[in-house]
């Protein structure tokens, strides 16, 4: 086996962004089942986190095709890098806000981390892997960087109570710092432009056409900004409501968080690989039937153990989802589209979040968690028949 060709046949730079990944991830993931609660410990009201988290998403949606097209242009690396220092510096702002005000600061800071790091990571991993195996090669891609979404809370869990929630940020952030470290070290003489992609070869305006007249990229985009409607609403609340409402400890809400993401990194290179074989609509259709079903569940279950298992499926549903999400679009876009086209569906996911984000502030005034809950399982419903209108074209190259 020649020196540049790892595990699966795929090549050396595939598992240094995807490692880089799980570096670039871990920082946010250590953090996430005590972001809001450290919010609202700051003096930050529900509404102000939603109206927080809703900003970030709104920048993304002006900003990420721009910083994008961008990137194509003064190089991955480069802008691989920024990221790096960009999640490190909102990490680092997050820990020593004193007081609400300074965390509008944060989405301003944290923007060429979120709105271009996995676009670039997974549109070059796509291009690096063979054209028949899309579906295998993005299920390790995500694997590997999703690692962090257990191992993150987990962490969390064992710390928090120790450390308290600022010293937390703190210890994040060294992770983003790591990992930019070792991305720059290992890719000095590395190559991660993929052999079908001329090097600066930059999307056009045709490119951009193509992806909004194409049917299944416009299905999968419908899609995916309404499970992130859903998705968002429920990070911004749910460890409120578990710590406030049904009296969990920080602790286990860290460990309800490791399950989902134990659950959700579990499931990536088998449904992939599955994905491949039978086609991309009907695991969709499944997922999105799972997801309405979770979010009636939490509207009803109060008790850990129940919760835990809701949790769970939401978690299997959720790396499900993106997976064979990913596999479809990138079966359906020339190579040298593939960072437009994921920075492109990103977008969706941006106008999703914002939507959730916003919604979960404004109808926690005057509705119940429960009830938020199952607004986002209505929400999510119309996923079902739209899922049906695609095309299915099987598995990987089979493009349009």
């Amino acid at each position: 086996m020649s020196q540049n060709r790892l595990l699966g046949g795929l090549p050396l730079g595939f598992y240094v962004v995807a490692i880089s990944g799980f570096l670039f991830h871990m920082g946010a993931s250590v953090v996430s089942p005590i972001l809001t609660l450290h919010m609202r410990d700051v003096g930050a009201t529900v509404f102000q986190i939603g109206g927080i988290l809703s900003l970030q998403a709104s920048l993304l949606i002006v900003l990420r095709i721009p910083l994008t097209l961008v990137a194509r242009r003064v190089g991955e690396k480069r802008m691989l890098a920024l990221a790096f220092v960009s999640e490190s510096v909102a990490l680092l702002l997050y820990g020593w806000a004193p007081s609400p005000a300074w965390f509008w600061a944060v989405p301003v800071a944290q923007v060429l981390a979120t709105g271009t790091f996995f676009q670039l990571a997974t549109a070059i991993n796509s291009n690096l892997a063979p054209e028949d195996r899309q579906g295998e090669a993005l299920g390790r891609h995500m694997t590997i960087m999703s690692i962090p979404s257990f191992l993150g809370p987990a962490l969390c869990g064992l710390l928090v109570s120790s450390l308290g929630y600022r010293r937390m940020f703190y210890l994040s952030l060294v992770f983003p710092l790591v990992g930019l470290a070792m991305f720059w070290f290992f890719t000095r003489d590395l190559s991660l432009a993929g052999s079908e992609v001329p090097a600066r070869q930059t999307p056009t305006a045709e490119s951009l056409r193509r992806l909004v007249s194409d049917r299944n990229v416009g299905v999968l985009a419908f899609i995916r900004a309404l499970y992130s409607t859903g998705n968002n609403a429920f990070s911004t609340l749910f460890s409120l409501y578990a710590v406030n409402q049904l009296g969990f400890q920080a602790s286990q809400v860290a460990a309800l968080f490791a399950a989902l993401g134990v659950a959700n990194t579990a499931v990536k290179v088998p449904v992939g690989s599955l994905s491949d074989r039978v086609g991309r609509k009907h695991l969709l259709f499944a997922t999105f039937a799972v997801i309405v079903l979770v979010f009636v569940a939490l509207a009803n279950f109060t008790g850990y153990a129940p919760i835990a298992v809701t949790v769970m499926f939401f978690g299997a549903a959720w790396g499900s989802r993106a997976t064979v999400e990913w596999a479809a679009l990138t079966t359906q876009v020339r190579p040298e589209e593939k960072t437009l086209a994921v920075g492109f569906m990103e977008g969706f996911w941006d106008l999703g979040a914002a939507a959730g984000s916003f919604l979960a502030g404004l109808l926690s005034g005057f509705l119940s968690v429960p009830t938020i809950m199952l607004v986002m399982a209505g929400i999510n419903a119309p996923a079902l028949p739209a899922i049906l209108l695609m095309r299915d074209k099987g598995g990987a190259g089979q493009r349009r």
